[in-house]
């Protein structure tokens, strides 16, 4: 079997916009940790929270994980502590403690333009350890989210063609 050819990596973030219709989830940087969880629940289709500044730009973004590690911390710190083993878990532990706001639990910006394509949508989440970016203007404003379980339906669909026109069952196409 001749390996299928992989033109998916160099689709444009374009193309796979609006798979899942998720809403970029955009906070100021002020805005209480507290307030910010009761907004995601609202939202929980959006995965990572995007913190802009005053004119919009992205400044940082929040995993939700992070941001209920944030309360977990400040109500049941033994929670989380238990299981703290490394010096870097330890000071990743007492930043979550003292967050009050997005902007005090943000990670810098994680962002991708429309043009760029999704295999560098993908490595970028992947090496941030993200489950969602941001795709933002050349202002860098956000102009929507692209999510990793999108991105997966995309790669779905690419293999139950790829598999349909070969032949082959989608579940095995590499």
């Amino acid at each position: 079997m001749t390996p299928p050819k992989r033109p998916a990596r160099l689709t444009a973030v374009s193309e796979t916009e609006g798979l899942l219709r998720i809403e970029p989830l955009l906070m100021p940087p002020t805005t209480d940790v507290l307030e910010a969880i009761r907004t995601a629940a609202a939202h929980p289709e959006t995965r990572v929270i995007g913190v802009t500044d005053d004119e919009g730009r992205l400044v940082g973004v929040v995993p939700i994980l992070r941001l209920a590690e944030a309360a977990v911390a400040r109500a049941a710190p033994e929670a989380i502590m238990s299981s703290l083993f490394e010096l870097d878990d330890i000071a990743e532990f007492s930043h979550a403690i003292e967050a009050r706001t997005v902007g005090e639990a943000m990670l810098p910006p994680a962002a991708i333009t429309r043009n760029a394509t999704i295999d560098v949508g993908f490595r970028r989440m992947h090496e941030r350890h993200l489950s969602g970016i941001y795709v933002v203007d050349d202002e860098g404003r956000p102009v929507g989210y692209l999510d990793l379980l999108e991105l997966a339906v995309f790669y779905a669909d690419v293999l139950e063609r790829e598999a349909s026109s070969s032949g082959d069952d989608p579940g095995t196409a590499q």
